[in-house]
């Protein structure tokens, strides 16, 4: 009869080829989870299957369903779905009740992260390490807070997210629709042009200008949910998490401003002006990008069109008023 080793159990159990993975569990008292009461709803009961893929039945039209909406891997299985023909060695997955907690949240968003080869724009004001010694808190708040709403404004819009955020850097993942890299790197000169407005708004407010340095890349990554109710909020991990670090930190001995990696060039070459390429033993060919020709791709519009400023302060007033008391 064919065999189950399941972990973290450490249990090894003979199972008829007539039963599923639940059942054969159940049958040997090891309490795994079936809120649904085995009807692939809840996936409760995902195992993952570590050895012995080629020995589970394939998915029924139920788990198929499920699967669609999660976006499991391949040897993610729901155990009240399978039947196993050969030896398999599998790791229950549901084991206590934050694993439910997040279950909970993956079925009410679909929000279970996954591996995606996406295009990294990793972004840091230069020369900001003493923003703290040279403006009071107020002016910090301001210049940062002006700085982040406007290049995420420009990032919005071509349809990335930014995930991740570290003093005066950030990292946004560019991902859903097409062309990634192409959008990425749009963005990133739509960005150094909005500096150059913004730095104009500051000298005339006395403050002094700021300077950026971008990077981009293009890579596998994994999305990681940090709060699965949320799905909009991840984390980025892996090897090109740190690539596209030292892609953009590589500006400040090159003396550039946009950095764009070999494999993010190949997805824009036909498209980039390039200024200058330049070779580094450790990040292989970074080209230094100073323009797109031909169209942008589409670019995402978020929300409805923006509103005059004179009723943006009508509306503004409207909303406050009730505690400055009355108008004068």
């Amino acid at each position: 009869m064919p065999k189950i080793t399941c972990l973290p159990d450490q249990q090894t159990l003979e199972v008829a080829p007539t039963d599923t993975i639940l059942q054969s569990l159940l049958k040997a008292d090891i309490p795994h989870a079936h809120v649904c009461g085995g009807n692939a709803y809840c996936s409760t009961c995902r195992v993952m299957i570590l050895q012995g893929i080629e020995e589970c039945s394939p998915p029924t039209t139920a788990e198929r369903t499920l699967n669609r909406k999660l976006e499991f891997p391949i040897h993610v299985r729901l155990a009240c779905q399978t039947k196993v023909q050969g030896d398999v060695t599998l790791r229950r997955l549901v084991l206590d009740s934050g694993d439910l907690d997040i279950v909970d949240a993956q079925l009410a968003t679909g929000a279970t992260g996954q591996q995606k080869t996406v295009a990294l724009l990793f972004a840091t004001l230069k020369g900001a390490a003493d923003f703290d010694e040279i403006n009071f808190p107020y002016d910090l708040i301001y210049i940062l807070g002006r700085y982040f709403h406007c290049m995420n404004q420009v990032i919005e819009r071509y349809g990335g997210v930014v995930h991740n955020y570290m003093g005066v850097w950030f990292l946004a993942v560019f991902q859903d629709g097409v062309q990634p890299a192409s959008r990425a790197v749009w963005a990133s000169l739509e960005m150094l042009e909005a500096l150059e407005e913004l730095n104009s708004s500051l000298e005339r407010l006395s403050y002094r200008p700021l300077s950026l340095n971008l990077g981009v890349h293009y890579a596998p990554t994994v999305l990681v949910p940090v709060d699965p109710r949320r799905p909009d909020r991840l984390t980025v991990v892996g090897q090109a998490v740190s690539q596209v670090s030292r892609v953009e930190a590589a500006n400040r001995e090159l003396g550039s401003k946009l950095l764009v990696s070999e494999t993010a060039y190949g997805e824009i070459k036909g498209q980039a002006v390039v200024k200058k390429t330049h070779a580094t033993p450790a990040l292989g060919e970074l080209v230094e990008v100073a323009a797109m020709e031909g169209e942008p791709p589409e670019i995402v519009t978020a929300g409805p069109p923006a509103m005059p400023l004179k009723d943006r302060l009508g509306e503004f007033w409207q909303k406050f008023s009730r505690f400055w008391g009355p108008r004068s």
